[in-house]
């Protein structure tokens, strides 16, 4: 039961950094808080997500006497150093752009996570910010931090 109020607090602060990001959003220009809008939803509904996984566990847990799969551990230091890669990438976009640190963040966090080969982190790091250029710059003409290109 213990790993349940973690979760849920680790989904509750989601959602209220969601919804502190989405009220800054009403700063920025309509045509350039349509994204951030969208990514805050998205967050909020994994965040609901999260939180009803592990009501669903918990409960499945409960009813078989506490032999069920509970929620896994949260590694702290981990999370600590993931949000504070997060911090690092917000700050440094907007001197360094877009374009540059983009793709640094992605390979660093997918690196930091262990997630795949570095070969497939170069080549989705790389298709993900030409799709970005693609869609927000050519197509859709919205203002992209370009740092040092400029």
């Amino acid at each position: 039961m213990k790993n349940f109020y973690k979760y849920i607090t680790a989904a509750v602060l989601a959602i209220l950094f969601a919804f502190i990001f989405f009220m800054n959003s009403f700063k920025l220009p309509p045509e350039a808080a349509k994204l951030p809008r969208i990514l805050m939803a998205v967050i909020v509904l994994l965040s609901l997500g999260v939180i009803w996984e592990a009501y669903r566990k918990s409960k499945k847990a409960e009813e078989s006497g506490g032999d069920a799969e509970a929620p896994g551990e949260i590694n702290h230091v981990r999370a600590f150093i993931f949000a504070a890669m997060v911090a690092v990438y917000i700050f440094v976009m907007k001197p360094i752009g877009y374009f540059i640190i983009t793709p640094i963040y992605i390979i660093a966090t997918y690196m930091f996570l262990k997630a795949t080969k570095l070969r497939n982190m170069i080549l989705i790091a790389a298709g993900f910010t030409i799709f970005v250029y693609f869609v927000f710059v050519v197509f859709l003409k919205l203002p992209i931090p370009m740092g040092i290109l400029k």
